[in-house]
C-alpha cells in the first residue's frame, strides 16, 4: 500500500468533500491556510468564524476524523487506485501550471511528475477510415520516439490513438487516459480492454471521485487535464462545431502548441481541422516530423521506409511527398488537396515516381 505523508491524508480528506470542485477546495485552503488547518478546526468542534456553507460544513463534519480518513485511502487501494494531490511528488509538473489544475488525481496504474513528451492525440467519436488510419499511425510513430499519447478513452480518434501507441512494445510509458467519470468507471463499456492495457503500461486518471457516473458536463471539464497534461495537442479529425474545440480551447489558453492534420476540402468531417490551419491556430501536420522537430526529436530510419530530401523538392512535390507520408492517396484526394491545374499535378506525380521517390498502384493509388 502506498505511503501518504500526513499533509497529502489531509488533502485526500479535503477532496473528498470539494470533489472536482477545485475553485471550493482552493477557497477552503486560502481560508485556513492548509487543509490540515481546516480538518483540526472542523474536528474541534468549535464554531468557524470563516463563511463555509452549511451543507460543506456538515459534509466535512462527517469525515473529519483520522481513522476514517485511514479506512478511506484503505478502501481506495483494494480498488486499486491511488492518489497524486497537488504537493505529491509524481503529480505531473505540467499539469500543476495550469490556472485550475486538479486537487487530487485518482490513478490506475502509475503517474510521473515528468512525462517524456507527453503529446495529445485527440478528434471525433465518429470519425472516417482516413481519421482512423492517422490517428492510429501518428501515435505509433509518436510512441516509437519515446512520446506518451494522452487521450481521452472515448470511441473514434481518442482510443484509436490509444491503440496507436500502445502497439509500439518498446515504450514502456506509451499512453495515459483521462476519464469524465471515476477513475474506477469503465466508459465506454466497450472500452474495457483498452481500459486494462492502459492502467498495466501507462496511467488511467480522473480528478472524479471514485464512483462517479459519466455525466455529460464532465466532459468539457475534463478536457482541460488533457491539454495540460500535454506539450501539444494534434487534432487528428474534427466537424466545423466539434466538442472537440473545448480541448483546443484549452491547449490555446494554457500556451500548448496546437497541430492539426489537413483533410479534404469537401468533407465535412476536416472542416474543423482545416479551419485551424487556415485561421493560423494550428500547425498543419502532414507527417509525424511535423510534430516532433517542435520538440528537438529525429525521426528515426524505422518511420518512414524512405528518407526523402525535401530541399531537392519543389514545392508542389514537397507537398506530394509529405501527405503520402502520413497515407497512401488516390489520384483525387491529391486533385483535392495539392493546388495545380490537373495536368500539372501529372507532371508532378511522374516526376516524382521517375526519381524514385513514389510508386502508383493500381487504381491509381500512390505511396510513398
Amino acid at each position: 500500500m502506498r505511503e501518504y505523508s500526513d499533509q497529502e491524508r489531509y488533502w485526500i480528506w479535503l477532496n473528498r468533500t470539494t470533489g472536482h470542485n477545485v475553485r471550493l477546495f482552493d477557497r477552503l485552503i486560502s481560508a485556513f491556510e492548509s487543509p490540515e488547518q481546516l480538518f483540526r478546526s472542523v474536528a474541534s468542534g468549535r464554531p468557524l468564524k470563516e463563511n463555509i456553507p452549511d451543507e460543506v460544513f456538515g459534509a466535512l463534519k462527517k469525515t473529519a476524523d483520522e481513522k476514517q480518513t485511514d479506512s478511506y485511502i484503505k478502501r481506495l487501494f483494494e480498488k486499486g487506485i491511488e492518489c497524486a494531490t497537488r504537493i505529491s511528488g509524481d503529480y505531473p509538473a505540467l499539469l500543476k501550471e495550469i490556472a485550475d489544475a486538479p486537487s487530487v488525481l485518482y490513478i490506475k496504474g502509475k503517474l510521473y511528475e515528468h512525462i517524456e513528451l507527453p503529446i495529445a492525440v485527440i478528434g471525433s467519436r465518429k470519425c472516417s477510415a482516413y481519421g482512423r488510419d492517422v490517428a492510429y499511425k501518428l501515435s505509433a510513430q509518436l510512441a516509437e520516439q519515446g512520446a506518451c499519447i494522452v487521450s481521452g478513452l472515448a470511441y473514434g480518434i481518442d482510443s484509436i490513438a490509444a491503440q496507436g501507441a500502445l502497439s509500439c512494445a518498446e515504450n514502456q510509458y506509451p499512453s495515459v487516459a483521462v476519464l469524465g467519470c471515476g477513475v474506477d468507471v469503465v466508459y465506454p463499456s466497450g472500452s474495457a480492454a483498452l481500459y486494462r492495457q492502459i492502467s498495466e503500461r501507462g496511467a488511467v486518471i480522473s480528478e472524479f471521485l471514485p464512483g462517479t457516473k459519466p455525466l455529460a458536463q464532465h466532459f468539457p471539464i475534463r478536457n482541460r487535464i488533457i491539454s495540460g497534461l500535454s506539450r501539444g495537442v494534434v487534432v487528428v479529425e474534427a466537424a466545423e462545431k466539434s466538442g472537440t474545440f473545448i480541448t483546443v480551447d484549452h491547449a490555446l489558453d494554457q500556451g500548448r502548441d496546437v497541430f492539426s492534420v489537413p483533410g479534404r476540402i469537401t468533407d465535412p468531417a476536416s472542416r474543423g481541422t482545416n479551419s485551424l490551419i487556415r485561421n493560423g491556430m494550428a500547425k498543419a501536420v502532414y507527417g509525424v516530423n511535423d510534430i516532433l522537430e517542435e520538440y528537438g526529436k529525429a525521426v528515426n530510419g524505422k518511420i518512414f521506409a524512405k528518407e526523402v530530401d525535401l530541399s531537392k523538392l519543389d514545392v508542389h512535390q514537397a507537398l506530394i511527398v509529405k501527405l503520402l507520408q502520413v497515407d497512401d492517396r488516390d489520384f483525387d484526394e491529391l486533385c483535392e488537396m495539392v493546388p495545380l491545374p490537373v495536368s500539372e499535378l501529372n507532371s508532378a506525380l511522374t516526376s516524382l515516381e521517375f526519381s524514385g521517390i513514389i510508386k502508383q498502384l493500381p487504381g491509381r493509388v500512390y505511396r510513398i
